[in-house]
């Protein structure tokens, strides 16, 4: 803690970090609207091509309020949130090492917006027991410069220019594609051999097993 606390310091960290906060703010979620209009055209897209294939598929955006939204497909659920607040890199993130971080600290600040993967039936039949899957995290700083973490196309570098919607186009592309890719598997059969009155009761009188989709992969270099 600084013992040299004055008003001038104060402002000076109101002028600097607290301002350069302000600004990731808002471009995460100038960023996280421009994701809601992509995943509502591709959706749209998508499923106006799947009727002359199949009608029984369905590709559709789900509306979750301010900071949530949802985009349904081939039985899986993509949910995307937006956190608020602005986050600092963590000692040792590879990110801080790169010259563009070093030269301007504020630029190790970054606001995020995570993608889980759930089973579209999972919310449907409200399941509350079903389990998801942190697909990726995206990051974007005050400068709209970005990059992703998450398995392995989910990974995204870097980047020294602003964040575009062909971005994140790409980005939605790969979690969809990845998403896919893991299929339900059946949990083993011993595993499943006791089951509680209580796990019996639940919608229509299904069998509330927990389900969830088990990613059986590492990510690259592990």
């Amino acid at each position: 803690m600084k013992t040299d606390a004055n008003p001038e310091l104060i402002l000076q960290t109101l002028a600097t970090k607290s301002s350069n906060k302000q600004l990731v703010h808002r471009r995460v979620l100038g960023a996280f609207a421009e994701l809601r209009i992509v995943v509502q055209s591709v959706a749209v897209d998508l499923n106006s091509k799947m009727v002359g294939i199949d009608r029984s598929v369905v590709v559709e955006f789900v509306d979750r309020g301010e900071f949530e939204f949802e985009l349904r497909f081939s039985g899986d659920s993509l949910v995307f949130q937006v956190h608020t607040n602005a986050f600092l890199l963590p000692d040792g993130h590879s990110v801080l090492a790169s010259d563009y971080v070093k030269g301007n600290p504020n630029r190790s600040y970054f606001g995020l917006i995570h993608v889980y993967n759930f089973l579209s039936d999972s919310f449907r039949m409200r399941r509350m027991n079903d389990v998801g899957t942190l697909m990726s995290r995206f990051f974007i700083n005050g400068e709209g410069h970005h990059f992703a973490e998450g398995v392995g196309p989910l990974n995204l570098s870097l980047t020294e220019s602003e964040v575009r919607a062909s971005d994140l186009q790409l980005w939605l592309y790969r979690l969809m594609v990845t998403a896919m890719d893991f299929d339900l598997q059946a949990a083993p059969f011993q595993a499943v051999q006791e089951v509680s009155v209580l796990a019996l009761e639940g919608i229509r009188e299904e069998l509330r097993q927990r389900t969830g989709k088990r990613l059986g992969f590492r990510p690259e270099g592990h």
